[in-house]
C-alpha cells in the first residue's frame, strides 16, 4: 500500500480494499471545524481522499474504517510515522517545512538526572492528595536551592511532550539555570481542573508549601499547564495571588458561552464558563504574574484563548500571545516550548544562567 502523498498544498490519502471488503472510509482528525467531507472516494484497488492542508503544520490522524465487523478508528497502516497518546496512537503527516525542536536531539546527549516521588497533603474539601514526582538535573545537590517549574498533567506532559528533556537541553545549554521540575498527577482530572476551589486551596495553601518544604527553593515556583491543567494553574493564582512568580498555559479551556457552544455537554461546562466570567468581568487583577498563553492556529480553543489573553492584557498582565501551528496536541505544545515556555522562565528566573 502507498503510504500518504504530502505537497505544501495538502496530502493524498489511500487504503487498499482489492476485494471490496469495506463499506467506507473517513479521515478522522480534530481541529477547529468547518469540515470538509471527509468520506473516502472508492478507486481501482481501495480507496483515496485528498485533504487540502490545514492551517497547521503537523496533522495528527485516524482512519475510520466502515467494515464488514462494525465502524472503527485505526491508525494509517501505510504511514510509520506515528505518536503516543493517552487514547492511543494516531498517524501523523509532517508538512514540507517542519522541524522538530533543536532540544530533542540536544536532550538525547544531556545526563538523564534524578526522580523521586512524594505524596502532598490536600485542604480540606478535596479529598485526595496530590501525588507528585520531581526531576533534578545531574549535578544539582539536594539540599541546593534552585527554581522549580511546576507541571500540570505531569506524567503525560513528560511522556507525551518531553517536558523534562526540554529542561535536561536547557540547562545542558546554559540557557536555563538548574532547575527542577514537579510532575503533579490530577487523580480526577475533570473535577480538579476545571475551576475547582478546593484544588486551588489545596495546592496553593497546602500542598506547594509542602513540596517547598522538602525541595529548596529559589523563590516561587511557575505553573504550566495545557487545556483545563491551564484553566486550574490560572484560577489557581487568581484565587491566592502571589503563589506563583510565572504562568505558561497552553491550549487553556477558557470556556466562554458565546464562543464555545460545542462544549456545552461537557459535564463542568458551567463551572469553567464561571471562573472565567469572574476573570473576565474584573475591573483589576488580584497579581500580575508574567503570563505566555500558546494556542494552535486550527483548534477549536483559538477564540477564547484570544479573547482571554485580551483580558489578560485590559488587567494589566505582562503577557505575551503566539499562535502555533498545530491543533490541540501534546507534540504541539511541546514544540511551542523553546522559546516561548523558556522566555516565561527567564522572566521568572532572573540571574546567572537564565538568558
Amino acid at each position: 500500500m502507498p503510504g500518504p502523498r504530502v505537497t505544501l498544498e495538502g496530502v493524498e490519502f489511500r487504503v487498499d480494499d482489492p476485494t471490496h471488503r469495506l463499506d467506507g472510509v473517513e479521515l478522522w482528525y480534530h481541529l477547529r471545524p468547518p469540515y470538509p467531507d471527509r468520506s473516502f472516494t472508492r478507486v481501482d484497488g481501495g480507496w483515496a481522499f485528498w485533504l487540502p492542508r490545514p492551517e497547521v503544520d503537523r496533522l495528527e490522524y485516524l482512519f475510520d474504517i466502515h467494515g464488514p465487523d462494525g465502524r472503527g478508528q485505526v491508525p494509517d497502516p501505510a504511514n510509520p510515522l506515528r505518536v503516543p497518546g493517552a487514547f492511543g496512537e494516531r498517524s501523523v503527516i509532517e508538512f514540507p517545512g517542519y522541524t522538530e525542536p533543536w532540544w530533542l536531539a540536544a536532550a538525547a546527549q544531556a545526563p538523564l538526572g534524578r526522580r523521586r516521588s512524594a505524596t502532598l497533603p490536600a485542604a480540606w474539601g478535596l479529598r485526595r492528595d496530590l501525588p507528585v514526582e520531581v526531576w533534578s538535573p545531574e549535578g544539582l545537590a539536594d539540599d541546593e536551592v534552585a527554581p522549580l517549574l511546576i507541571v500540570h498533567d505531569g506524567a503525560e506532559m513528560d511522556r507525551y511532550a518531553s517536558v523534562t528533556a526540554f529542561s535536561r537541553a536547557t540547562v545542558a545549554a546554559q540557557l536555563l539555570p538548574p532547575h527542577r521540575v514537579g510532575l503533579l498527577t490530577p487523580l480526577d482530572r475533570d473535577a480538579w481542573y476545571s475551576g475547582s476551589p478546593g484544588y486551588a486551596r489545596s495546592l496553593a495553601t497546602t500542598a506547594l508549601p509542602a513540596l517547598l518544604a522538602q525541595v529548596p527553593t529559589r523563590g516561587r515556583p511557575v505553573l504550566l499547564g495545557a487545556s483545563l491543567g491551564a484553566l486550574a494553574a490560572f484560577h489557581t493564582e487568581w484565587t491566592y495571588p502571589g503563589t506563583v512568580a510565572g504562568l505558561f498555559l497552553a491550549s487553556g479551556s477558557f470556556f466562554q458561552p458565546h464562543l464555545d457552544e460545542q462544549e456545552s455537554g461537557y459535564r463542568a461546562f458551567w463551572r469553567v464558563t464561571r471562573t472565567v466570567a469572574e476573570v473576565v468581568d474584573a475591573p483589576a487583577a488580584p497579581s500580575r504574574p508574567p503570563v505566555y498563553v500558546v494556542c494552535g492556529s486550527a483548534e477549536e480553543n483559538l477564540a477564547n484563548n484570544r479573547s482571554f489573553t485580551r483580558t489578560l492584557r485590559r488587567l494589566g498582565y505582562p503577557v505575551e500571545w503566539a499562535e502555533l501551528r498545530d491543533g490541540h496536541t501534546w507534540v504541539g505544545w511541546r514544540d511551542s516550548f523553546d522559546p516561548h515556555l523558556r522566555a516565561v522562565l527567564s522572566a521568572a528566573w532572573p540571574g546567572p544562567g537564565a538568558r
